[in-house]
């Protein structure tokens, strides 16, 4: 990703090599490639679309490298705070690794059930969207409790920022899980049964 940032910034300044354009290329172009190959072959002339193409796929690409990006905040956050040795900087990693994990669990939960095709995912997909400002919000008033730190020096455009944008972004999502004929075609397995969700 960063060198994709890299290849954009070298683009307006000018010097834009044909690595740049591969790397460009690969990123944005065989996703898109393959969303449209497989959107295709999979519509139905009466039913509509359905299987993983289209814009959905790249809903799944999105929840995969979600998960990832999750991932390194988590490190991020305990290499961040490892630098304070105050009792109140170790409970404040705690937190946020729990928080983080749970948030991740939740991920993960998401992602199996899209991928089983599920028709329990538009719903959890949904709560993954509430849970981003929960998450937010509960870090942000456990941060400040523990470090005696107003709210208002926690919230700096930084801060906020990626949480905003992410939330609208999955908000976006969300409104196209809701609307999508091929969503709705998709997602149509049911688990009956604990002994189903799980195999």
């Amino acid at each position: 990703m960063r060198l994709v940032i890299a290849g954009l910034g070298d683009l307006l300044m000018g010097s834009f090599s044909i690595w740049h354009w591969v790397i460009v290329f690969l990123f944005f172009g065989v996703p898109i490639y393959f969303a449209v190959r497989t959107a295709r072959r999979t519509t139905d002339p009466v039913n509509g679309p359905s299987g993983f193409g289209g814009w959905l796929l790249l809903l799944a690409i999105a929840e995969v490298v979600g998960l990832l990006k999750t991932l390194g905040a988590v490190a991020n956050s305990m290499e961040t705070y490892a630098e304070y040795n105050s009792a109140g900087s170790q409970v404040v990693i705690l937190g946020e690794a729990a928080l983080n994990f749970a948030f991740m669990a939740l991920q993960v939960v998401v992602i199996w059930f899209m991928f089983k095709k599920d028709r329990i995912f538009p719903k959890l997909f949904f709560f993954q969207w509430v849970a981003i400002p929960a998450t937010f919000a509960l870090d942000v008033v456990f941060v400040s409790a523990v470090l005696r730190v107003s709210v208002s020096q926690l919230m700096t455009a930084e801060v906020v920022a990626p949480s905003v944008t992410a939330f609208i972004v999955a908000g976006l999502w969300v409104w196209y899980v809701s609307k999508s004929v091929r969503v709705r075609n998709t997602f149509i397995h049911g688990a009956r049964t604990r002994s189903e969700i799980f195999s």
